[in-house]
């Protein structure tokens, strides 16, 4: 596992680029290099988590691997579910990209894949603009650096769809869910409307992908199940900083994937 000392290190000079909506899913690369292979990944699967640091549980605590896979995140709660717990294949990793999905995390997913859960997009955003903007800069140049992280959203796009088309070849008939990002913050927070405007343009643009993919591809929001739990609420889903976890959902948040994606199965 990564030291403590590196993964806050790195998030200091990541922690509003999470922040900048966008850098949602950027978190997952604020604690280690993308592109390693999640755990297990030549073992056949009923039930395989694919995707970055939210399908890892990176928040959940209680890590048990370089990926930084919880057993407090979705995935594991999910794997728990009658006809998953045998062949569960928790293959999220902490920096992922969609690319690193297609390379490292299907392996063993084959006819008897029945569901696949992913969580990713948001690390193929190229947000070191959005982190020193974010960080050092006003509002209005978190706002222009977020939009120029936009600029890649049609780049994610075709990029997802070809994730999800390789998806559907190694499991065929398998159910896909692919998830949405939370709103980090609360509205009522200087940078919110910032912020959640750039989550939700790159939830919008990975629901899409999905409708586009066709059946047996599922999206699941999760922006309401996490309404009124953003950072600076009363009662947050959300990791603060200076905790390395920062920006990632605690396990309060990740009990509300896991019944999003229930709720979708």
């Amino acid at each position: 596992m990564l030291s403590r000392t590196r993964r806050l290190t790195t998030l200091a000079s990541a922690s509003i680029l999470v922040a900048s909506a966008t850098a949602f899913g950027a978190l997952p690369a604020i604690a280690a290099p993308g592109g390693q292979p999640g755990p297990s990944t030549a073992d056949k699967a009923t039930y395989a988590a694919l995707g970055d640091s939210y399908a890892a549980g990176v928040g959940g605590g209680d890590y048990l691997d370089a990926c930084l896979t919880s057993p407090n995140g979705y995935a594991a709660d999910l794997a728990s579910d009658p006809g998953l717990t045998v062949h569960a294949s928790l293959r999220g990793c902490v920096g992922a990209t969609v690319d690193d999905v297609v390379a490292t995390q299907l392996g063993g997913l084959d006819l008897r894949t029945r569901l696949v859960t992913l969580t990713v997009g948001a690390n193929d955003l190229g947000l070191e603009a959005v982190t020193a903007a974010c960080l050092f800069g006003t509002v209005e140049q978190c706002a222009a650096a977020v939009a120029a992280a936009q600029a890649n959203l049609p780049m994610l796009a075709s990029d997802l769809a070809g994730a999800l088309a390789a998806i559907r070849t190694a499991a065929p008939k398998a159910t896909v869910l692919v998830t949405g990002y939370p709103l980090l913050l609360d509205p009522a927070l200087p940078q919110a409307g910032v912020v959640n405007a750039g989550v939700l343009a790159l939830n919008a643009v990975i629901q899409a992908t999905v409708a586009a993919a066709g059946p047996g591809f599922v999206y699941v929001d999760v922006t309401d199940d996490f309404a009124g739990h953003g950072l600076g609420s009363a009662s947050p889903w959300i990791v603060a900083p200076p905790n390395a976890d920062a920006f990632h959902p605690n396990p309060a948040g990740y009990d509300a994937y896991a019944a999003a994606i229930r709720a979708a199965r």
